[in-house]
């Protein structure tokens, strides 16, 4: 069988965006083109048991269905390219029928439309994004578009900001932009929310919107949001907020005209507290679900597959259950929540990543990633058997050598039990000895699971053991167990380290001289912790990563609400509690060769962190590397470039290689 090689990861496909339409299933599947080094999806639909791929230029981004057909946004014609090339506000969607044909231009609006709300019989609402720069820049030019273009063009050789957040990781600068809602119905488009409100639909049915609106003072976004409820005629607007105090993430009308919602309160383990699900009835508010042992999402890492968990239909709620993809432990399950009662239940317990969501026949259809597969499409019926639908990546898997991460658990020193797994290195012969390499996790909460991870795959076939697990402040067991906040590098150190030494006891043809410890983002944190706390790893690889809490307030998109919240302070109040948390305090610490991987463009941990953390240990005389990546973000390793993908592998892989193999 074949070894896993730097490009495996390019070789699979990725279906996303699952919607079910009576026994037909849409989604797009998306694919890495290592050619012209990006990413081409398409639209396919799964009919009579057979997968028909819909589009073939590889430039699907979200659709919808409505009755007419399914509604899309691209740009085709040479005009429309032109349109975006100059700048101009211009969304042209386009409609595929049901029964086949080419798509055809349905609209065009003169916005730059996100999603889209069909609201029957040519009607639409729409969630435009904008920016107060281009409003003061059309106004001046009295209403010529293509002046205010060239306007816009001339002022992106100077950014200027006045607000926080004014970029964000991903979309980049974001200073002064707003999202704003339109009605288009027979040809013509309305606002409905007035310029400079920075609204989002959360749900359209029946005769209602709602509506999320963040709100600023003097610039500064705040932590909070309002919940509006609209009416889609009158466009008159009532504040159903819980309180001022909360973060309305989703909510939902139902049939009987109740809303179910889910809101962070953040009132008992701040911006990181799960969820509590409330329900309005007769005006009022009635908390259903507070426990916080649900996260009502998944969190479970893997580097191939596409698109997050949102539920394909347009509301979640059925029969008086909400129903929802949710972390347990180590795998993501279909779960229930009765709106009566409270009450929660698991529809599923098989060690699955499950990435997409909706309502089937008399079940489910979802797309989940299982063992050393990639994604598919599953369906599930009112029993709960599961029957898988897709054969996308089967061939392909058969063709390779895995290592099946080994599961085990071990109770650390204050009674937890934390889990673990050990990935073997190809070609096994427990007579020999081996290097090893130890993966922390990103977040904190998120969690490492038993399916596909490729750079952990490319190692065991590189010949190093891989190991992993969920330290305390993860995902998956509830709010408690998640919160780690103003103890960042305390017991979830402990745990690492902890479990470090169990698989060292267990695994005894690991040569514990040839050890390494990578990981990104929190995995950063942590590595650059790790580091300055024990010389035990012969070599580290640090990116994407947190050294400094003091700057890190100062320069991430988020620093300013989550260092406080998570670091347990903020420059001015707390400084050395800050500071003890930095792993950039403990520089002068450092013995081991490190790594740093970063992108030029990750504002979540900006660059600055990595170059404070290099700079520190080179200065101390520790032999260290750093490669940046350069129009890269904080994505780098899931969604990056797939030539900057395999670069970064290799950079990793080889600095490793020099420091664990052994030479003649």
């Amino acid at each position: 069988m074949k070894k896993v090689d730097y490009e495996h990861f390019s070789r699979f496909k990725m279906p996303h965006s699952l919607k079910a339409r009576g026994k037909d299933l849409y989604f797009c599947v998306k694919t890495a083109d290592m050619t012209e080094n990006n990413y081409k999806n398409d639209l396919c639909v799964l009919k009579d048991g057979k997968v028909k791929r819909l589009t073939a230029l590889g430039d699907m981004g979200s659709f919808t269905l409505t009755e007419e057909g399914i509604l899309f946004a691209a740009a085709r014609t040479k005009a429309e390219k032109e349109a975006q090339e100059k700048g101009l506000p211009r969304t042209v969607f386009y409609l595929l029928p049901y029964d086949g044909g080419e798509a055809v231009p349905a609209f065009t609006l003169n916005v730059r439309a996100g999603k889209i709300y069909p609201d029957g019989k040519g009607r639409y609402f729409v969630q435009a994004t904008e920016n107060t720069l281009w409003d003061t820049f059309l106004e001046q030019e009295k209403g010529d578009e293509e002046k205010a273009a060239a306007r816009m063009k001339e002022e992106a050789d100077y950014q200027v900001v006045d607000e926080i957040p004014f970029y964000f990781n991903g979309p980049g600068f974001v200073n002064g932009n707003y999202d704003r809602v339109y009605l288009y119905e027979n040809g013509e488009l309305k606002a409905v929310t007035a310029k400079g409100r920075d609204i989002r639909i959360t749900d359209a049915q029946g005769g209602k919107l709602i509506l999320a609106e963040s709100l600023k003072t003097a610039g500064r976004s705040s932590l909070f949001n309002r919940l509006l409820l609209m009416d889609k005629e009158t466009f008159e607007e009532e504040d159903i907020s819980l309180s001022d105090n909360a973060s309305h993430e989703a909510a939902w009308l139902l049939p009987d005209g109740g809303i179910a919602a889910l809101i962070n309160t953040a009132d008992r383990f701040g911006l990181n507290q799960n969820v509590s699900v409330f329900l309005r009835t007769a005006g009022e508010w009635k908390a259903v679900y507070t426990e916080g042992e649900c996260s009502f999402y998944n969190s479970v890492g893997s580097d191939v597959k596409a698109g997050g968990e949102e539920f394909g239909s347009d509301c979640p709620v059925k029969d008086g259950r909400l129903y929802f993809t949710d972390t347990v432990r180590s795998h993501s399950a279909i779960s229930v929540l009765d709106l009566a009662s409270g009450t929660v239940g698991r529809l599923t317990d098989r060690e699955m990543n499950i990435t997409g969501l909706d309502f089937y026949e008399d079940g489910f259809a979802f797309i989940a990633l299982e063992d050393n597969g990639g994604s598919e499409l599953y369906a599930m019926d009112a029993k709960g058997n599961i029957r898988q639908l897709t054969q996308f990546n089967t061939d392909l898997c058969a063709e390779y050598e895995y290592s099946r991460p080994e599961p085990f658990t071990f109770t650390d020193d204050r009674g937890v039990e934390i889990d673990g797994w050990v990935m073997k290195p190809a070609d096994f012969d427990e007579n020999k000895t081996y290097p090893a390499i130890l993966d922390v996790h990103g977040g904190p909460k998120t969690v490492y699971g038993s399916c596909y991870f490729h750079e952990m795959q490319l190692w065991a076939s590189e010949g190093y053991f891989v190991f992993f697990c969920n330290p305390v402040g993860g995902d998956g067991r509830g709010d408690t167990f998640a919160d780690i906040r103003g103890i960042y590098g305390g017991p979830d150190y402990e745990d690492i380290m902890q479990f470090t030494d169990e698989v060292l006891k267990r695994y005894p043809q690991i040569d514990p001289a040839r050890v390494g410890v990578t990981g990104g983002s929190y995995g950063g944190f942590m590595t650059n912790w790790i580091i300055g706390h024990t010389d035990r790893f012969a070599a580290a690889a640090s990116q994407r990563s947190i050294a400094n809490w003091l700057a890190f307030y100062e320069t991430s998109d988020i620093g300013y609400f989550f260092a406080g919240d998570q670091a347990g302070g903020t420059p001015w109040t707390r400084t050395e509690k800050l500071w003890d948390q930095s792993p950039l305090k403990y520089a002068d610490r450092v013995k081991t060769p490190t790594l740093f991987i970063h992108s030029d463009q990750d504002y979540r941990c900006p660059l600055s962190e990595g170059i404070q953390m290099f700079t520190a240990i080179k200065d101390h005389g520790v032999e260290a590397r750093m490669c940046i990546f350069k129009g890269e973000n904080h994505e780098l390793s899931r969604s990056g470039k797939p030539k900057h993908r395999v670069r970064r592998l290799k950079e990793i892989t080889e600095w490793f290689s020099r420091f664990l193999k052994e030479t003649d």
